[in-house]
């Protein structure tokens, strides 16, 4: 029996399984934890960065350059600030984002897998003007970055 599939197909269905994947915790494509709903309510409800990150467990986090932050230096609107995280810590897992002087810092807490590329992009609510941190978990050692974003509210530069 022959059976003709276009790469189109083949690409529909690869995709719809990848993104499936994503969320059933299929090994080496998706978030387990976030599969099965497990996450630490604790520190994405602490009202500080500090907080947020004592209640982790995780070691202290040394400052690193390996860590890039891209985002503007002025956002007009802080309800959508453009943020993107390239890590070129070497057996980066996991990736703390944090927007310090918001009223619940910890924004984001994503885990990789061991064949993922260790990059991440999204929008991210700042209240105000505020330094956004991220955290980056490694072999056990928690290394850091952080940039300024100035957040001008209702258009005008205070």
């Amino acid at each position: 029996m022959s059976f003709a599939v276009s790469r189109r197909e083949f690409l529909v269905v690869a995709g719809a399984a990848a993104l499936a994947g994503g969320f059933v915790g299929v090994p080496g494509i998706g978030n387990a934890r976030a599969a099965t709903g497990t996450r630490n309510a604790g520190a994405f409800k602490a009202r500080s960065w500090e907080a947020a990150y004592s209640s982790l467990g995780l070691p202290t986090p040394q400052p690193s350059s390996a860590i890039l932050i891209n985002a503007p230096d002025v956002a007009d609107n802080g309800a959508s600030v453009p943020v993107d995280v390239s890590i070129r810590v070497p057996n980066a897992r996991r990736l703390l984002l944090i927007g310090e002087r918001n009223s619940f810092p910890l924004l984001a807490d994503i885990e990789f897998s061991r064949r993922a590329e260790p990059w991440f992009e999204a929008r991210i609510k700042l209240a105000e003007t505020s330094d956004v941190r991220a955290i980056v978990i490694a072999d056990g050692k928690a290394y850091t970055a952080s940039r300024r974003v100035r957040v001008i509210v209702g258009g005008c530069v205070g």
